[in-house]
């Protein structure tokens, strides 16, 4: 339990790094930030495996070869509508989520690879 509410609290921060860092992506103030990590890992736990079987055709179409892309594109999905759901955490367009989401990726490695 001690461990999921670490890797909330750290997502929380995260997206705030990613607000200073993303043009399009604002975040009002650490309640804001840690609703809208929740909300992403419910989104990431139940919707997004159902949006990667969703593109399984184009990954056998590519024999795996863009599963990276299709990976990133469904992360930015779920970022998007996260923000269209948690007040006071906004991205203003999909590609403010895909490079968002981009340096939320980086920045949980980088976490997880300092821990």
């Amino acid at each position: 339990m001690l461990a999921f509410i670490l890797h909330l609290v750290v997502t929380a921060l995260l997206l705030i790094v990613v607000a200073k860092l993303v043009d399009g992506v604002e975040v009002e103030g650490f309640g804001a930030a840690l609703f809208a990590a929740a909300v992403l890992g419910i989104a990431n736990a139940f919707l997004a495996p159902i949006a990667a079987l969703l593109t399984l055709p184009i990954n056998i179409l590519t024999f795996g070869l863009l599963w990276w892309l299709t990976r990133w594109v469904i992360n930015a999905l779920m970022m998007w509508l996260t923000s269209a759901i948690v007040p006071g955490f906004k991205v203003s367009s999909f590609s403010s989520a895909f490079w968002g989401s981009a340096v939320l990726t980086l920045g949980n490695l980088l976490v997880s690879w300092i821990f």
